[in-house]
């Protein structure tokens, strides 16, 4: 038969209970995080900021250089096609030739 001890003694030699290991991590994980956040915080702070601002600024930068692009175009049509010239002539200033019937075909009211 074995003999069985007092339940002082198995603990006696033995590792203290696991809620007092998980409050050291505990305690620790937050004195590590405190002063992380106190050394990296205010970086990362403006890494971010600026980095949302770089991000909005490249934005801009894409649609400037997609209206670049569509004014250069324009630009070139109206310097080499004459045609276009003219029909954007007759259409804003409502112009006609001498003898020319022009029949308008939208309800001026309506604009």
């Amino acid at each position: 038969m074995i003999p069985r001890l007092p339940a002082e003694a198995k603990t006696a030699g033995a590792a203290p209970p696991s809620g007092t290991r998980d409050s050291r991590r505990r305690r620790w994980a937050l004195w590590l995080g405190l002063i992380g956040a106190a050394l990296f915080g205010p970086g990362l702070y403006e890494w971010s900021r600026l980095s949302f601002r770089q991000w909005q600024l490249d934005r801009q930068l894409a649609e400037l250089n997609k209206r670049h692009e569509a004014l250069t175009l324009e630009r070139q049509r109206l310097e080499s096609d004459p045609s276009y010239v003219e029909g954007l002539i007759r259409s804003t200033f409502k112009v006609a030739e001498k003898g020319e019937l022009v029949i308008p075909l939208e309800d001026e009211k309506g604009r």
